[in-house]
This record gives structure tokens, sequence and C-alpha cells, in this order.
């Protein structure tokens, strides 16, 4: 945990985008560093914006360059980091893995501010080259990760830049976000005209921050060139990335979101063995059925403030819209009677000015000191409670509360008491309900 004047929004930007490359080129040591494992997925269509620094307009269709084929990037929360709901995942996904999207086409920017743009308005899509485009710069059956070094032929123009039209790249994930934020504006019957978005007033983040199209530790005969992790590797990955460096933790702590939503047997059984000890309701364990979960009241306790006040989120587990839509058929609207009995409670409210539900309590300064677009909650924005004895910082920071997210962290951390079995539980492999599908 840094002790640094940048907040914590802001300082994981410049830590988590170069990560695997520096775990990969640059770490000292006779064997690989198990975050190369990563590698071991392909290389990808990766693209650039045409012009430097931040897109003056929100969302990610911006005129884009092709740059080749390249690694992919490590991943931040996506959203505000402010909302109020936030679902949790265990890595991010690898849609140009998959047969039918290889002609996705993934950022691979230079520029912090472009990076924490994308994630802060990337919404219910990624990004792909039209079908027809993709086959005419000689895409096809042949490009298949992870042994495809086919990079597309794509002109220069004038500027000798290779430009590109790129297109959403709907994810089912996310529009399932955004059909339940809109199913709960009806349960509470919030005005026509409301706001509620995914990105918006539900962000998306995940508890390790590369991507690949399956986290397992187990080879599958009916995709052989998939490449599992070694129980080294996926141990070494966990201790360094949620551990370590703490990336998914130290957002968390800033984020501070009201209501958690884990979809998938799989997610359960990493995120409840990961933060064993932390739960103060509904006592959660590694493989108790999601949907047996989604019975309880179950709450994950942040800490007490310097005032006494406890923080808490309410935690709904639930099956995978997409890796099992049967069962989540079933579940959805016990999900939506959860959200609206927890709206009522006040864990989130509406708030009529911005149109969408209220952000939780702490400092955030992403958007406007990256200088990537204007805060829209400004007015809301409050810092945590700060004791004079942490109020030491000489000069002036936006981060004035960073102090209390450490501590909260720390202690939470201390108290957290990790189930040997979680991760293990969370492979891929195991559950059928996976949330990652080709």
């Amino acid at each position: 945990m840094s002790d640094s004047r940048v907040p914590t929004e802001v300082e994981l930007v410049f830590e988590v985008m170069p990560c695997n490359a520096l775990r990969v080129a640059q770490e000292p040591g006779q064997q690989p560093h198990p975050c190369s494992y990563f590698r071991s997925w392909g290389t990808y269509h990766s693209y650039d914006y045409e012009t430097s620094g931040p897109p003056l307009q929100r969302g990610i269709l911006q005129k884009s360059q092709y740059l080749g084929r390249a690694p992919l990037i490590p991943e931040l929360l996506s959203g505000c980091r402010k909302a109020p709901l936030m679902a949790v995942g265990i890595n991010p996904n690898l849609p140009g893995w998959w047969p039918n999207t290889q002609n996705s086409i993934n950022p691979m920017f230079d520029d912090f501010k472009q990076y924490a743009h994308y994630f802060r308005y990337r919404e219910v899509a990624k990004l792909q080259l039209p079908q027809a485009d993709y086959t005419a710069f000689g895409g096809g059956p042949q490009d298949a990760p992870p042994g495809s070094k086919l990079e597309l032929a794509v002109p220069q123009d004038d500027h000798g830049l290779r430009t590109i039209r790129v297109e959403l790249q709907d994810q089912k994930m996310y529009q399932a976000y955004q059909s339940l934020l809109e199913e709960v504006a009806v349960a509470l019957s919030l005005p026509a005209d409301h706001k509620l978005t995914i990105g918006e007033d539900l962000s998306y983040g995940n508890m390790i921050a590369c991507p690949s199209a399956k986290w397992t530790t187990r080879a599958d005969p009916s995709n052989p060139s998939l490449p599992p992790m070694t129980l080294a590797q996926q141990a070494g990955i966990v201790e360094e990335c949620f551990h370590t460096r703490q990336y998914f933790l130290r957002q968390l702590f800033q984020s501070l979101p009201t209501l958690l939503l884990v979809f998938s047997q799989s997610t359960a059984n990493a995120f409840m063995g990961a933060l064993k000890g932390r739960f103060s309701a509904g006592n959660p364990s590694v493989n108790d059925p999601v949907t047996a979960l989604l019975d309880r009241d179950i709450r994950l306790k942040y800490g007490d403030l310097p005032n006494g006040t406890e923080l808490d989120a309410e935690v709904i587990f639930a099956p995978h819209p997409t890796g099992d839509p049967a069962s989540w058929a079933t579940a959805k609207p016990r999900v939506i009677q959860k959200l609206k009995a927890s709206a009522q409670a006040g864990r989130f409210q509406y708030n009529p000015a911005t149109k969408h539900l209220t952000r939780p309590g702490g400092s955030c300064s992403f958007c406007t000191m990256l200088e990537i677009g204007p805060c829209d909650y400004l007015e809301e924005i409050k810092s945590l409670p700060v004791p004079l004895q942490l109020t030491g910082m000489s000069v002036p920071t936006p981060a004035v509360d960073k102090p209390v997210q450490n501590e909260l962290l720390k202690e939470f951390i201390r108290t957290t008491h990790p189930a040997p079995d979680g991760w293990a539980a969370g492979d891929d492999g195991s559950n059928r309900d996976s949330a990652k599908q080709g």
C-alpha cells in the first residue's frame, strides 16, 4: 500500500498498465516470472488512437490506427470508480481467442490518459474490425491463436497511418449487467428518463488484471491448443497480483461500493476463498452453491472508520447469465428483488439531479486529475472522515482520505484468512458454468 500523495485510483493507472511487460521483460531471476504465463495465449490484433492525448468525447469508438500483433495489456476497473454497484470476476476474458471473434481488436496505448479513458468509458462493448475488412486484410481461419503471427495487410494512408474502421463488439455479460440495471429501475419505479447505465452506476473489475480465455490448470481435450496454467504459475500469479500488488483490493477500498455482484460458481469460489474471515454476515464458504448463497444475507465488512462508522457491502452471488443461462433465468427475479430491497434499505439511492445512483463515501479524482473528462458527481463526492493523526501531509493533495483507505485495507488484510482451496475451486475446468465461453 502506497503512502504517496497520489490518489489510489490514479496511482493504479501507472502501475497496472505496464505491469505484465515489467514482470516478463525486466524481472530478474533464472526462471520466467509466473505472470509470463499470460504470454502463452499468443498475440492479438491491436490498435491505438490516431491522435495523442485522451479523446475529447466519451466512449471507445474513436479514430484508430492498426498497430499489428501484440500481447494484451492488463485491465483496470471499468467504469466510474465511485459507482455504488460493482461486479467482480476472476480475470478479464479474451474474445480474440475464439474462432467467431478473431476479428477482435485490442487497445495498445502508450499514453496513460488514453488507457484511463478507455476503461472509464468502455461500458457494454469491446471493439472489432468489421468482418469484411478483416477478411480483406487477410484475416481468416488461419489466423488462430496462440500460434498465429499473421499481421493484417492494412495499407498506410497519406499520413503514414494504417487507419482502420472499428465497430462495437457487444459483450453478452456486459449487456446482462445493463439489462439488470434497467429492470431494477422498473422495480424501483424510477422516472422514465433515468440514466442508469453500466459504467456509471455499475462498475466491473477483476481479482487478477491480465486476460485469458480460461482461468484453468486443466487441459481441455476439445480445445488442445488452449494453454492451462501449472499449479505453480497459478499460485505465483495470485501471490503477485492479488496479494503483493493488491490491485483489486486497493481499487475496492478506494471505490467502496455498497453492493457487490459475483456471478458464477468459479468466481464465487475464488472470491469467498480469497476473502475468508471478512464476511460479517452469511458465512459463505468455498463450494457453497451460488443458488443457495442467493437466499442468504451476505455482507463483506470493509472495516470501521475512525469515527466508529462501520463500512460494509452487501454481496449477491448468482449463476452466470451467459455461462449458465437456464439457472440465471430462474435466479434473476430473486436478484432483482434483493437489489430492490437493498435500495429500499438505503444502501444505494436514486439522485434525480444526476439521474444516476448516488455515490458512496470517499474521495475520487480519477477523471479530473487525469484530465479524461468532467466528473458528473462532484457535488456527491465526499472524503471519508480523517482523524488528526492521519492528516500529516505537508503538501495539499486530492487524496485527503488515502491514509484512511490504507488503514482500512491494512486491517482488512490482517484479519483475512484465505481458504487454501479457493483459487483451485475457481478453476473454469471444475465448473460447467464458467463465465468464459466461446
